[in-house]
């Protein structure tokens, strides 16, 4: 049985492996992707700034009632 080492961790596999058995990694490119599909990415909205902006606008309107007296 020949051996080689896996391009990924650099352990010793079989040679017509098409998985290694260390580190999980897919020797074949074709194989790769199907197991492991490209990631999305994930978009996550700061849903915080919209409070913030609020709490600073009736701040300063605040400010305005108490220094000019509406």
């Amino acid at each position: 049985m020949e051996v080689k080492k896996c391009p990924y961790c650099a352990e010793e596999i079989l040679a017509d492996a098409k998985k290694c058995k260390h580190c999980g990694e897919f020797l074949d490119s074709t194989l790769r992707t199907q197991h492991n599909p490209p990631e999305q990415k994930i978009v996550v909205e700061n849903k915080s700034s919209g409070l913030l902006t609020f709490f600073l606008v009736l701040g300063v309107i605040f400010l305005l009632i108490a220094i000019f007296g509406f």
